[in-house]
């Protein structure tokens, strides 16, 4: 099966396992930086995108709880005031399906959106949406 995999696909994979590594060990504090406002694993995934394009080739995902769909990552972003503000501006960037529930808005960012966001006044932290599933039981209830 590891026959399969395409050099690029590997050369995506060790870039995304670095950025994980130093934003784990040695990285700028969280409240330091531009992108201090979004999580490591939206860093990751960005800065693989970034090296991505660079070289040309599409962006090969290779977190699996990282939801990706056609181009856009699905996140959970924190107001840091008026809920309804953070949602017009991450919609500006191109948000789809967008929802809100107290001071968080979710829904599907295109990944060429994060640096933006992170940059937004309106927004106190985002991450990746994490989904989970039960297996056993139909409908995943145990």
């Amino acid at each position: 099966m590891m026959a399969m995999i395409r050099s690029r696909d590997l050369r995506a994979a060790l870039v995304v396992l670095l950025v994980l590594a130093r934003a784990s060990v040695g990285a700028a504090a969280p409240s330091d930086g531009p992108m201090a406002k979004v999580a490591p694993e939206l860093q990751a995934l960005y800065e693989a995108y970034l090296v991505a394009q660079g070289r040309g080739a599409q962006l090969v995902p290779v977190t699996p709880w990282v939801m990706v769909v056609e181009g856009r990552v699905i996140i959970d972003a924190v107001a840091s005031g008026e809920v309804n503000d953070l949602k017009a501006d991450l919609v500006a960037l191109g948000m789809q399906q967008a929802a809100s529930a107290g001071r968080i808005v979710s829904g599907q960012l295109p990944i060429s959106a994060i640096g933006a966001m992170a940059a937004l006044p309106s927004l106190r932290f985002a991450r990746a949406a994490m989904s989970s599933t039960h297996q056993g039981t139909p409908g995943g209830v145990r």
